[in-house]
């Protein structure tokens, strides 16, 4: 697995990147050697936040924790990851393995996803800034739209800082 790094408001060491590199192999089981890992440490006040992103045959991994120690944040996102990959088994193999990787299934069994409710909408042409607003108006988290400068369809959501984020397709 490669690994990238980026730091916020600290730096690494070299024993430090071995361990963390050691603490990765517990993943190597679940992914490809042509995963990718993007691992990003932030220093807000007195905690370091950790995020690792992994990329695998197109699909993506995430988790986030937050710790006094950067390591222990790192250690409970491995055990997230491997809970999400183990959760989600026969998906994933179906959507992105020929050869599943071999490991033990989920402990718990899988869950079907519960889909509780759907919803149509009807998207109409809008700048972000009235994407933003309606969003806003609605109380929602996300918005869905169709991006009259791009004709795209796009979704506009709050970030946990407060900002917000757009998410486009692709034509």
């Amino acid at each position: 697995m490669k690994t990238t790094y980026v730091t916020k408001k600290l730096s690494l060491s070299e024993k430090e990147k071995q361990t963390i590199e050691r603490k990765l192999l517990k993943l190597d089981k679940f992914f490809t050697q042509e995963a990718e890992a993007a691992i990003t440490f932030t220093v807000v006040r007195e905690e370091v936040t950790v995020e690792v992103t992994v990329m695998d045959h197109g699909m993506l991994f995430r988790g986030e924790r937050s710790a006094v120690d950067k390591m222990l944040a790192l250690d409970e996102i491995i055990d997230l990851l491997i809970r999400q990959v183990r959760k989600n088994k026969t998906r994933l193999t179906k959507a992105l393995y020929q050869d599943a990787p071999d490991f033990d299934p989920w402990e718990e069994g899988e869950e079907d996803y519960n889909l509780v409710r759907t919803k149509e909408v009807f998207l109409r042409p809008m700048d972000l800034d009235e994407a933003i607003m309606q969003m806003n108006l609605l109380d929602h988290n996300f918005f869905m739209f169709l991006d009259s400068e791009t004709d795209r369809i796009s979704v506009v959501y709050r970030r946990k800082d407060g900002q917000y984020g757009l998410i486009r397709s692709e034509n």
